[in-house]
This record gives structure tokens, C-alpha cells and sequence, in this order.
């Protein structure tokens, strides 16, 4: 099972949250050709429809370096910025615990 992660939460500007969630997943055709980011997903609060969450599980270090200085990445921080209330965090991670993430 890979542990390598990455999180990053987004808040939109007030009322942008689904514009923020479309911009973020224009990115999936340049995720789906990194064979070294097997899971990505994009989250979008139910409690705030203004806050996202984006979830990556990498097979190593270096896939997560390559991922964040990629295409998608790219993508994602020139487009998304003007839309958010404050800079996106970006959380380097480690998986704890899953169901379902064995077979990545």
C-alpha cells in the first residue's frame, strides 16, 4: 500500500466554491496520465460549499514532486487563485489508515 499523500484545501470566495470545484477538476485528464498518482480526488464541503479539499495518494516521494510541479498542478494555480478568499494550504502527508486505498 502506498503512504505518500497530499492534502489541499481551498477556500473559495463567497458563492465560488462549485466554479473553484470545476477549475480544480479540469485537471483530472493530466492526473490520469501520471502513472505515479493513483488516487486524486476533489472534495467539496457539504457544511461549506465554499471549502475544498484536495486529496492525492502517490506511489512515492518523487511522484508527489513530480505531481506538484506538473501539468495538473499548473493548471490548478493559474487558474484557481483569483477565485479564493485566502491561499490554498498545502499539506505534504503520510497515509495512516484506509479501506479501499490497498489496492493503489
Amino acid at each position: 500500500m502506498n503512504t505518500v499523500a497530499g492534502v489541499i484545501t481551498f477556500k473559495a470566495k463567497p458563492g465560488k466554491g462549485a466554479e473553484v470545484g470545476q477549475l480544480i477538476a479540469a485537471a483530472l485528464p493530466a492526473v490520469n496520465a501520471e502513472s505515479g498518482t493513483p488516487l486524486w480526488l476533489v472534495l467539496r464541503s457539504d457544511a461549506d460549499p465554499d471549502q475544498l479539499f484536495l486529496v492525492d495518494l502517490f506511489s512515492n516521494a518523487a511522484s508527489r514532486d513530480s505531481h506538484m510541479g506538473g501539468k495538473a498542478a499548473d493548471l490548478i494555480f493559474k487558474t484557481v487563485p483569483p477565485l479564493l478568499a485566502s491561499e490554498p494550504a498545502i499539506h505534504a502527508a503520510q497515509l495512516v489508515a484506509s479501506k479501499g486505498a490497498e489496492k493503489f
